[in-house]
């Protein structure tokens, strides 16, 4: 439902892993909707933000942002400015590995092992609370290895925020439906900084789906879904509001969430304020760890299609909720625009690596491209 203003710190997000885990309730606090969840949802929370170590989840977990892509309507293209070049990859150097370290660190991964997700779900490996020192790594990259069944061309990124470290792998264009992905993190050991080696080897295999994209327009108070470049059907919406405007550019979907309950004592707002809600929310799907989702919201149903009156959510009819939620799945791109709101965060607030152009993630690299 809601995003938060800037000055509100961003906090946690929502549940992943819901079918996998037992539940028991708690609460948790959000820099946007106020949510009741389980245990369940706590696991699933901490996979949305990569903070997750894969003991939590079947030995795998979920981690996780400007141009917007310029596509025409109806592609599932990411930005393209120039014709793809060839791989440029560098040669790996050896990677440093560190005796008896002060301090170890499992790299948390995502997306879940043997899943099948979106178009636009990047691999993540994060290093939750370590910098990784920027002369290791190449030597890191070069140990980390990606197979596709399509030969795709794409290229590892390095990121930091809020005091973690992203190696996120994405190709050029969104991912090509039905590709098989495999990566092989050979860590075990190996040197992150002077007191600091990664803890433990990963694996992860998965599978993507159809090329799902729901374009959302929100000057026009639309979403389009578009399935393999077609058109599926258009839903009239409602977006965040001037005081809390959704962000815009390219996100993907978290978790499937289901009914979410929302609080706006979470961000600060009473319940009794003009702008203070409580309830339960159905067919949510939730696109930022900060709190913003795609859910029904009768409450607002005046609105669809006419005004943005949310405080950051994308809310439509019961109806086209359900009819969205069983067509979508994790990682599942969704483009916003029309908002002219905060831009989407890059790293540290879900998956908006697809805000940044080729030649920037590049820029990122510490090898370069190639072809997986």
């Amino acid at each position: 439902m809601p995003a938060s203003p800037d000055p509100t710190p961003v906090r946690r997000g929502a549940p992943a892993l819901r079918a996998a885990l037992a539940a028991a309730a708690t609460t948790v606090i959000l820099a946007g909707c106020g949510v009741a969840e389980s245990d369940t949802d706590r696991i699933g929370r901490k996979a949305a933000a990569g903070t997750v170590d894969t003991t939590d989840t079947m030995d795998t977990a979920h981690a996780v942002d400007s141009a917007a892509p310029a596509d025409a309507p109806g592609t599932a293209l990411a930005p393209t400015l120039a014709p793809t070049p060839g791989p440029t990859r560098s040669p790996a150097p050896q990677a440093q590995l560190l005796r008896n370290p002060a301090r170890q660190v499992r790299p948390s991964i995502a997306p879940a092992d043997g899943t099948t997700v979106g178009i636009g779900q990047p691999v993540s490996l994060v290093f939750k609370g370590q910098k990784v020192d920027p002369a290791l790594r190449a030597g890191i990259e070069g140990r980390v290895e990606i197979k596709t069944s399509t030969g795709v061309v794409g290229a590892w990124h390095w990121a930091e925020a809020k005091g973690d470290t992203y190696l996120h792998f994405r190709p050029r264009e969104y991912w090509p439906a039905g590709t098989e992905v495999t990566l092989d993190a050979r860590l075990a050991g190996v040197k992150l900084d002077a007191r600091t080696a990664a803890a433990g080897d990963r694996k992860l295999a998965f599978k993507v789906g159809p090329a799902m994209v729901s374009k959302v327009d929100l000057a026009a108070h639309t979403l389009t879904l578009v399935k393999d470049g077609t058109p599926l059907r258009t839903l009239p919406v409602s977006g965040g509001e001037d005081r809390f405007k959704t962000r815009e550019g390219v996100k993907t979907i978290l978790s499937k969430d289901g009914t979410v309950l929302m609080d706006s004592r979470t961000i600060g707002i009473p319940r009794n304020s003009p702008d203070g809600f409580y309830g339960r929310y159905e067919w949510s799907m939730r696109e930022t760890v900060s709190g913003e989702y795609v859910h029904a919201a009768p409450d607002n149903a005046e609105s669809f299609g006419k005004a943005n009156v949310s405080h950051g959510c994308i809310g439509m009819s019961v109806a086209d909720a359900k009819w969205l939620y069983e067509r979508s799945r994790i990682g599942d791109v969704i483009e916003v625009t029309g908002t002219t709101g905060k831009p989407m965060d890059r790293f540290g607030n879900g998956y908006g690596d697809w805000n940044l152009g080729w030649d920037e993630w590049l820029r990122g690299s510490a090898l370069g491209a190639f072809k997986a």
